[in-house]
């Protein structure tokens, strides 16, 4: 090691401890980048989740039955696990049963519940798991929670436009991976009951 080489570490050290000292003092980052300690969304996240859930609240019906008639079309034998839907195969008819209509409207009232506890988490990983014991018990297979999400992005995009902005389509994104996690450890803890 040269004389000069030592000569830059002290200063390199000292130039990294001033700048760490001055950053810390700084609001680089904002409560809105942090990310909840159980859910992983920031601030910023829950709020386009929020403002975009804003809109579908004004639709309760016309989005649920949106979102079903999209998930039998795209993945059709998820429809047998309604009983009194399962043997409706015209998707007009479908959109119009009073079944699916109310199932629908449920379904997204469920989601306003999420919604609106986005930030007291103890109340909203209830709000998952009793869904997903719900669903265990009617023997729903996992992997229509995961074709659910695809469904439900796809349709919160056609029905929002542009309103469903790139950062609400990532926070949802993130908020269904979470919910889904939590309603099918939900479902494995009924399951390894049996």
């Amino acid at each position: 090691m040269t004389a000069q080489t030592s000569q830059k570490q002290p200063e390199e050290s000292f130039f990294k401890q001033l700048w760490a000292s001055f950053t810390s003092i700084l609001p680089f980052t904002s409560d809105n980048d942090v990310p909840d300690e159980t859910t992983g969304l920031t601030k910023e996240q829950k709020e386009h989740i929020r403002k975009s859930w804003a809109v579908v609240c004004t639709m309760k019906t016309k989005f649920g039955v949106e979102l079903f008639a999209k998930l039998f079309t795209n993945y059709p034998s998820s429809q047998q696990h309604f009983a009194q839907l399962k043997d409706l195969k015209d998707i007009d008819v479908l959109k119009k049963n009073p079944k699916m209509r109310a199932h629908g409207y449920r379904v997204v009232s469920a989601f306003c519940s999420l919604v609106e506890n986005l930030d007291t988490p103890d109340i909203f990983i209830e709000l998952l798991k009793n869904t997903g014991y719900s669903h265990s018990m009617r023997n729903v297979p996992h992997h229509y929670f995961e074709e659910l999400g695809l469904v439900f992005l796809e349709v919160m995009s056609e029905q929002l436009g542009d309103k469903f902005t790139p950062k609400a389509k990532e926070a949802w994104g993130l908020a269904y991976g979470f919910m889904c996690k939590v309603i099918l450890g939900a479902m494995d803890e009924v399951e390894n009951e049996k």
